[in-house]
């Protein structure tokens, strides 16, 4: 079972607990230290009062003295003294002292240090010194008094004091305070619960209720404001602060309402605007086609025209020479008839096939689907790999993940493809790199040609999409790739750039609408063509 935490007026009864023992020990070694240091100071002081006073008294009597009362004398301030260890009275007999007279009990003498009896002799101050008899292991201090007659130093008292050890007065002093500690230690615990239950734990414990209310969603809680303390007044902006979440959430549902209905009619608007839109698009749609047809129907008849012109004019001669052949007399039967009739046979077919060529031209409707560009660019990096490697020219192919689909019509992309893939080898007749990139960018979807090959100057780059126009050997190249490049890219809604410079290759950008953007529709500019 896992153990409940302790609140906090509970640690903090704890720590309080714990903090006034340790104040409590601290100020118990404290205080016992410096009253072991008082008492043994007084000690001190009363046995120099009594040297001093023994002394006085030896002074005033007159001589010579009896050793018996100096004795006495001694012996009645030995016993006055629970701590003195030996009174002893010396008598100075020229610049020697000698012991005259001891309390009872007083062990033997100990010679006067000689730095004492310089001292002494002075007469100007009592001389304590700190010693310890030997085989003893006791704090003595010896107290030395001069006696002084008729102006001179005539002998001198010692007092031997016991001084109490600062261990043993700090354990005495220390007993009677731990009995106390106890009690004190529970009454500060038990005082600091309880006020802090009162000013502490109960304040909170009401805030906090406001604070579940409000997490449940009840932004109508209060708390309950206590004392006007720090609680308090964490209380009041607690209650400040709900009051302006009211207010904020007040006015927020009044925009939230105010936004949905304008929303709503912004939608039903744009559904209308939508509806005349698709219908506008479809018109547009079935008008570009239409037009789209019709400019292919006019070339077609401008070519059928021409060609009319051109092979109409020798078919008509020989038509009518093989006729006249045919009227002659001679003609009604043999080979030579039969060869004439094969000849306007086979003239009727020139012009069958003539006809069959101009109704090929005729526009066909374009198709859009979704295509992956992508997918499309590597069937035909597949198809022209080995043309690319006889002809030395390195793929580099950097086709962008996730590419959406572009609509549109897949023979006839592959064949804008195609196109520039040739253009691109005949650009590197001696090997290069061609790049091919894919990306998506502000909606639309784009296609890079790059290649090393010998460039084009601003001259040549200007005319690249004029019909028929053209740069290369006689033989090679008809004038008509990239005019179909750019039909193309038109009909499927986008546009081409191109980038070039002599000596550093070229850079066809093609660049179409998602199919997403465009819905399967196409724009305008798809009236644009050659």
């Amino acid at each position: 079972m896992p153990v409940r935490p302790l609140k906090l007026h509970t640690k903090t009864a704890l720590l309080a607990s714990a903090v006034t023992l340790a104040v409590l020990a601290v100020l118990l070694v404290l205080v016992s230290v410096r009253f072991a240091e008082r008492v043994r100071e007084e000690q001190k002081q009363l046995a120099q009062l009594q040297a001093d006073n023994l002394a006085e008294h030896l002074g005033r009597m007159p001589g010579p003295r009896d050793p018996a009362e100096v004795a006495r004398l001694a012996t009645l301030v030995h016993g006055s003294r629970p701590d003195a260890v030996n009174v002893r009275v010396w008598e100075r007999t020229g610049g020697l002292f000698q012991q005259v007279a001891a309390s009872a009990g007083s062990a033997a003498a100990e010679e006067i240090p000689e730095e004492v009896k310089a001292a002494l002799r002075s007469g100007l101050e009592t001389r304590v010194v700190e010693a310890a008899p030997a085989g003893s292991d006791d704090s003595l201090y010896r107290v030395f008094a001069p006696v002084i007659e008729d102006g001179r130093v005539s002998g001198a008292v010692e007092v031997i004091e016991k001084l109490d050890s600062a261990p043993s007065i700090a354990l005495d002093y220390g007993r009677g305070a731990l009995l106390l500690a106890p009690l004190a230690v529970v009454a500060i615990t038990a005082g600091v619960f309880l006020l802090f239950s009162h000013f502490v734990n109960r304040p909170v414990g009401r805030l906090l209720g406001a604070m579940a209310r409000v997490e449940a969603g009840d932004l109508s809680a209060y708390a309950e404001e206590a004392a006007r303390d720090e609680i308090g007044t964490l209380t009041r902006g607690f209650n400040r602060m709900l009051g302006r979440l009211r207010e904020a959430t007040a006015e927020r549902e009044a925009q939230k309402l105010l936004l949905e209905r304008r929303v709503r009619e912004a939608t039903a608007e744009l559904a209308e605007r939508n509806e005349q839109l698709e219908e506008r698009n479809l018109e547009l749609y079935q008008t570009t086609r239409r037009l789209t047809e019709l400019e292919r129907l006019a070339a077609a008849g401008q070519l059928a025209a021409l060609f009319a012109h051109e092979v109409g004019t020798p078919l008509n001669l020989i038509s009518g020479h093989v006729q006249l052949l045919l009227a002659g007399p001679a003609r009604d039967e043999g080979p030579e008839r039969t060869r004439l009739e094969t000849i306007s046979a086979q003239i009727e077919r020139i012009e069958r096939i003539v006809r069959g060529m101009l109704d090929r031209t005729r526009a066909e409707a374009l198709e859009p689907v979704p295509l992956d560009l992508n997918a499309l660019l590597r069937r035909i990096f597949d198809a022209t790999a080995p043309t690319l490697e006889a002809s030395g020219v390195r793929l580099t192919a950097a086709l962008a993940e996730d590419l959406p689909a572009v609509a549109g019509d897949a023979d006839r992309l592959q064949q804008v493809f195609i196109n520039l893939f040739n253009n691109a080898l005949d650009a590197m007749d001696g090997g290069g790199e061609l790049r091919v990139t894919t990306a998506f960018a502000s909606g639309s979807v784009v296609v890079d040609f790059s290649d090393t090959g010998t460039g084009m100057t601003e001259e040549v780059r200007a005319h690249i999409f004029d019909p028929l126009y053209t740069t290369k050997a006689r033989g090679r190249g008809t004038g008509l790739g990239l005019v179909v490049v750019r039909q193309v890219v038109h009909e499927h809604g986008g546009r081409i750039e191109v980038e070039s410079a002599p000596g550093r290759g070229a850079r066809f950008r093609l660049t179409f609408p998602s199919a997403a953007a465009e819905d399967l529709k196409f724009e305008v500019s798809n009236l644009k063509s050659l």
